[in-house]
């Protein structure tokens, strides 16, 4: 038996080796922010949402163009060549002497052939003049898309932080958990040998032998487990910094910081329906919306344009490109209004499609501050618990290590037993787990809390 023990040490201390908690020489331990500038550079879903912007500021753009003149240019040169033919044409034969019109006959025409060149060359100018709103709302419409895009580019900035954070935190808290639990092994163990020498001397049995080496057994298979689960994390933490889970990684650990905010609720919940990136990004889809509305009521009023245009023609080229502007040309210059009288309910099914669309835009918004509000208070109200159940812990972890402290001086003089000692070593081991998870939820839970009031960065 005490081999197999020896055999199970080796192996923990083989995976210790193969698993330092934060400070590897085989690569730099990251700092949390070093965590966070690997995630925003890397981040898939931070990328797709700049590229959001960058296409909403397109539409911005587009939208802008109905405001501006349009300004086109043509060119052209070619050739004709007409073979020789007959044609069946009207040709004058004489005039009437009565009335002096000339007199045409139905004659056939003998053609010769010929060749002609054919050069032009026009600029024109059309300019919306008066559409009454339409083209501004639809550069509003699209501004407030543009803006929405940004709000939601930030709110995925605050999700990458609080996704690393949550992450960076969960993979110290398994560190943390490997030494609680490198701790119990080292109790259990020393206990073992306690007890093996006082079997040698009579003052304890081999059934409690067995049962200080069953402690062992368990803390060691804890030990290993915990030792896998740091692991897992570093996949999950790589994952979120947008690298391979395979990835070398190590940390350091976090510096103190105050777990538990200095507001109240009511401040929490001014602050997030006023920073929120999410809430303010679906406020900005219900302006664009509203200026949908508008834009599709105005397609029942009509436009008014004007346009000018100077245009040459020549079949010698030299008389259309030439410094002379002021001959051989034509110039037209005009004024429209465009008014649509039915189109088949088109106009009325766009008003009423974009309506339904802005009612459903102002449901969501109104749903997502219901959520987030919600949110605020889940979190809110778990940071308070976990304020009180740290302090409880601490406590409980004093008493029971006083606790083992006279179980080991009740055994060590014979009036307590081998399992009273190890129920002891369980109870004050989880007591140090409660108290490190609690400790690191809660950092979680402000790291949550403070993405969702929109401050996670504003520190």
């Amino acid at each position: 038996m005490i081999k197999k023990i020896c055999i199970i040490g080796c192996f923990i201390l083989m995976l210790l080796l193969n698993a330092q908690s934060g400070f590897s020489q085989g690569s730099k331990a990251l700092t949390l922010q070093e965590c966070i500038d690997i995630a925003l550079q890397n981040n898939s879903s931070l990328r797709i949402a700049d590229y959001q912007v960058e296409s909403a500021g397109t539409n911005v753009t587009t939208a802008r163009s109905n405001l501006l003149p349009s300004i086109n240019s043509s060119f052209s040169s070619g050739k004709t060549i007409q073979g020789a033919r007959t044609v069946l044409d009207d040709v004058p034969v004489g005039i009437d002497p009565e009335t002096g019109r000339t007199i045409y006959e139905r004659r056939e025409i003998l053609q010769d052939s010929y060749e002609s060149n054919r050069h032009s060359a026009s600029i024109s100018l059309e300019q919306n003049i008066f559409d009454f709103g339409r083209s501004f709302n639809n550069l509003k419409s699209s501004k407030a898309y543009q803006n929405s895009a940004k709000h939601s580019l930030m709110n995925t900035r605050n999700q990458v932080i609080s996704n690393v954070k949550q992450a960076y935190y969960d993979l110290l808290k398994q560190y943390r958990l490997k030494e609680v639990y490198e701790e119990a092994v080292k109790v259990a163990q020393e206990q073992v040998n306690r007890v093996q020498t006082m079997m040698e001397i009579g003052l304890a049995s081999q059934a409690e032998v067995y049962q200080a080496k069953v402690t062992l057994g368990s803390s060691q298979t804890t030990l290993i487990n915990q030792i896998n689960n740091i692991e897992i994390y570093k996949a999950g933490l790589n994952n979120a910094l947008g690298r391979y889970p395979s990835t070398s990684l190590e940390v350091v650990g976090d510096e103190e910081e105050t777990l538990f905010p200095d507001y109240n609720f009511d401040k929490a919940v001014e602050m997030a329906l006023q920073n929120n990136e999410q809430l303010k990004s679906m406020e900005q889809e219900v302006k664009a919306n509203l200026y949908n509305i508008r834009y599709a009521k105005s397609a029942y009023l009509p436009r008014i344009g004007g346009s000018v245009s100077y245009s040459r023609n020549n079949d010698d080229i030299s008389r259309v490109y030439t410094s002379e502007l002021d001959k051989d040309y034509s110039v037209n210059i005009g004024a429209s209004l465009n008014l649509n009288i039915f189109n088949g309910f088109s106009d009325k099914a766009a008003v009423q499609r974009n309506t339904i669309n802005y009612n459903i835009a102002i449901e969501n918004f109104e749903e997502a501050k219901r959520l987030l509000l919600s949110d605020v208070k889940q979190y809110f109200l778990q940071l308070q618990a976990f304020k009180d159940i740290i302090e409880i812990n601490k406590q409980n972890i004093e008493a029971y290590q006083e606790n083992l402290r006279l179980q080991m001086e009740k055994r060590r003089v014979g009036s307590g037993t081998e399992l009273e000692v190890s129920q002891a070593q369980y109870e004050l081991t989880q007591a140090k787990s409660n108290l490190v998870q609690a400790e690191y939820n809660a950092k979680v839970a402000r790291a949550q809390l403070e993405a969702a009031l929109g401050i996670i960065e504003k520190k």
